[in-house]
């Protein structure tokens, strides 16, 4: 590979509506895997819950878990990051978050380590508002050279 990419936390910037159809935006549904430079990744399992591990909503607000599993495709080791993927629920500049601080051992937690074809599965647990009826996790690659690659977006109903 003549560029390398590295793994980068994803930026509010990212939070833009009109991505769709862009020339370097993959966009998959909940349940396909995703093949990014570095690592294949999949959400799957996403559901509306009450509560998680002492986690509860507030008032206005409502927990959405999913299942994030992350195969390392490289021959190198990848350390990864909860806040890499972004969670969007709606189309406002406000509208999107990191999964929540790991509450048990089954979430992902704030960094990882992933062995070259290994692989790491965790529960990634958010808060949107009430009344949310879907949700993109996105993904955002980082060039060497700082610029923005590829963007990653995954579709889920709730």
């Amino acid at each position: 590979m003549n560029k390398r990419i590295a793994a980068g936390l994803l930026v509010p910037a990212l939070c833009l509506a009109g991505c769709r159809g862009g020339g370097r935006d993959v966009w998959a549904a909940a349940g396909q895997t995703v093949s990014t430079a570095l690592f294949d990744f999949t959400i799957d399992g996403v559901q509306a819950v009450d509560a998680y591990a002492g986690l509860t909503p507030e008032a206005d607000g409502l927990l959405v878990r999913m299942d994030l599993t992350v195969t390392n495709t490289t021959d190198e080791a990848l350390t990864m990051f909860a806040q890499d993927f972004q969670i969007q629920w709606g189309e406002g500049a406000e509208d999107f978050g990191c999964c929540l601080e790991a509450a048990d051992e089954t979430m992902v937690p704030y960094s990882y380590r992933v062995e070259p074809g290994g692989s790491h599965t965790g529960v990634m647990v958010v808060q949107v508002p009430a009344g949310t009826d879907g949700l993109i996790v996105a993904y955002q690659e980082m060039l060497a050279s700082g610029e923005p690659g590829t963007a990653y977006f995954v579709e889920a109903a709730l």
